[in-house]
């Protein structure tokens, strides 16, 4: 009988899937919540020595889940490309065994292989000298927005960029190798800030579909605010000029693996209308591109935030297998 079910037992012997254990204990971005692990480790281990008293019995029964439950979670993260995560999964249960008498932590050598390579190996760099670059780099970054979204992509020149910005050209090329590295990098960086908010929303401790409407407002707020970039962001031409890049709504979705876990959850308890993760996730982002869209072609005479809730409503009963009220979810 093993020991496979200890950490299940709070689910009245029912099997979670992996990808529900796993949530209650990575943000969506994979970040790590190692104190929420800790005590996964915690509770499995105690009910192990409840179950085996015997110093050499609770050795050898530790040490065999341990190696199955971390082999099974590891797997499971390298295939998400969260190998950084699956460091901190390995270097927490390497601490919480010692704490608790256990002289031993089995993995598989490619396991461990893949932990030793995630390990960061580079020096910081020093604060003054990257704030320094960084002022420079966002003076950049905030001409080109103005100029690519006033010219298009391909009218606009990088001496314009320069001298909205207040930087040489010269400058301008000591950061970025070409127009298009310029593009590349402004938008992976907007990416980069945009899937950082949604990742704070989805790492408080709220219901997933608290989190879904949370997110769809700041998103609104986020479009109302910098609009030019959003047009930049949309814009077909950038695309196709960066079609070697992940696009926008591509990006979010490859960069919040643990939201998506949340929402397949939320399908198999069969409150989604929709079996695909990916007809609500486009679907939504969708219809809020349609609704900004009206805003743009109404001159943004009104609150783009006024639309929010008809968002919430037409999405919410549109996505969501029941009547909700989304000012009343839990």
């Amino acid at each position: 009988m093993g020991t496979q079910k200890v950490i299940l037992e709070k689910t009245g012997g029912k099997r979670l899937s992996l990808y529900a254990e796993l949530g209650r204990y990575f943000a969506a971005d994979g970040s790590f919540d190692q104190q929420a692990f800790r005590g996964v480790l915690q509770e499995a281990l105690q009910g192990i020595a409840q179950r085996f008293p015997q110093p050499e019995e609770y050795q050898r029964e530790s040490k065999v889940w341990l190696k199955d439950y971390l082999g099974r979670v590891m797997d499971y993260l390298e295939e998400k490309d969260m190998e950084e995560a699956a460091a901190a999964v390995f270097m927490t249960s390497i601490d919480e065994c010692a704490r608790r008498g256990l002289d031993e932590v089995m993995v598989s050598s490619r396991h461990l292989n893949r932990v030793l390579a995630s390990l960061p190996g580079q020096a910081p760099v020093k604060r003054e000298k990257r704030a320094a670059l960084d002022e420079k780099r966002r003076k950049i970054f905030d001409a080109a927005i103005e100029v690519f979204a006033e010219q298009g992509y391909h009218k606009a020149k990088i001496e314009e960029i320069a001298a909205l910005s207040g930087v040489a050209k010269g400058t301008v090329y000591m950061y970025f190798q070409s127009k298009e590295d310029l593009l590349n990098q402004l938008l992976e960086e907007h990416f980069h800030d945009i899937v950082g908010h949604i990742n704070a929303i989805c790492s408080r401790d709220t219901h997933v579909l608290q989190q879904i409407r949370e997110m769809i407002e700041f998103w609104v707020h986020f479009v109302a605010s910098h609009h030019t970039l959003y047009r930049l962001i949309q814009s077909e031409a950038i695309f196709q000029r960066t079609s070697n890049k992940t696009m926008f709504y591509d990006y979010i979705v490859s960069h919040l693996p643990m939201f998506k876990e949340r929402i397949v959850a939320l399908n198999q308890e069969q409150k989604l209308k929709t079996t695909s993760f990916y007809t609500t996730f486009y679907g939504i982002l969708g219809f809020i591109d349609g609704v900004v869209n009206k805003w743009f072609r109404c001159g943004m005479d009104y609150p783009l935030e006024d639309e929010i809730p008809v968002i919430l409503e037409v999405l919410f009963n549109g996505f969501v297998g029941q009547e909700i009220n989304p000012a009343k979810l839990p």
